[in-house]
């Protein structure tokens, strides 16, 4: 249980995750404490990529069982979640896909982001949002499953 050390180390999160797991985060990227980064299969899991001044809020949940790429300033509000893994429909055949996110985008508290998805640049997804299919650029989305309410 070494990640509260993790987290009072004056580089930060972001410092640890890119010297102990390789992962491809920008120096001016920043990992809120008590974010948990999780992936299915220790053998082969994916990369994880911020960008500059993207950021992740407080208790959010990453699985990079495939890849999560986030584009500059990226903004992922508290207790949000990305799931590249979904073996709910079939466990012989889960569903892993990778997770985009574009420059700008902005994900609320609480919001569910699901294998597969690709987030627009300027995108917004409401919190408590559960995005099963991608948001164009611009777009403000909201609801269970998400759908667009309106425009940036």
């Amino acid at each position: 249980m070494l990640e509260p050390v993790f987290e009072i180390l004056p580089a930060g999160r972001a410092f640890v995750e890119r010297a102990v797991h390789s992962y491809d985060i920008h120096g001016t990227a920043y990992i809120s404490r008590g974010v948990r980064i999780i992936y299915n299969d220790k053998k082969r899991k994916g990369q994880l990529t911020m960008k500059k001044y993207s950021w992740i809020g407080v208790d959010c949940v990453l699985d990079i069982t495939r890849s999560i790429t986030l584009g500059e300033y990226v903004q992922i509000a508290p207790k949000a979640m990305i799931f590249t893994h979904d073996s709910s429909r079939s466990m012989k055949n889960p569903v892993e896909k990778a997770v985009e996110v574009g420059d700008n985008a902005y994900i609320g508290a609480g919001a569910i982001v699901l294998a597969g998805v690709t987030i627009g640049e300027n995108a917004i997804v409401g919190a408590g949002a559960v995005v099963t299919g991608d948001v164009e650029a611009d777009a403000i989305v909201g609801g269970v499953p998400a759908r667009v309410i309106g425009r940036r």
